[in-house]
């Protein structure tokens, strides 16, 4: 969680915290002219999920967080069907944006 990485990037050499802030692509997101479209897995546990909500928000455009999906794909448990199909009906939504004309 944020709350538990904060103090892991506090500890960091401001060097370090300098080349991380250069890697994300926070600052450069509201540059963005065309579409931009993002989806995360909440399950994600390489990249938290709040980080795509973090970019949405400084790009004034919604992220979509699939339930069923961690970094690398989807969940295997089968309680996950009914989140499943949200998730695909989010993916088709999210299909269609990219899709569409505008």
């Amino acid at each position: 969680t944020e709350a538990e990485v904060a103090p892991l990037l506090a500890r960091l050499s401001p060097r370090a915290r300098e080349a991380l802030a250069r890697l994300s692509p926070l600052a450069s997101v509201s540059r963005i002219r065309n579409r931009l479209l993002i989806a995360h897995g909440a399950g994600d546990d390489s990249i938290p999920f709040t980080e795509s909500l973090r970019l949405a928000e400084a790009a004034g455009t919604p992220a979509v967080i699939l339930k069923t999906f961690h970094h690398t794909g989807s969940g295997r448990d089968l309680a996950l069907v009914g989140p499943a199909a949200r998730d695909a009906g989010k993916l088709f939504g999210l299909a269609g944006a990219l899709l569409a004309r505008e």
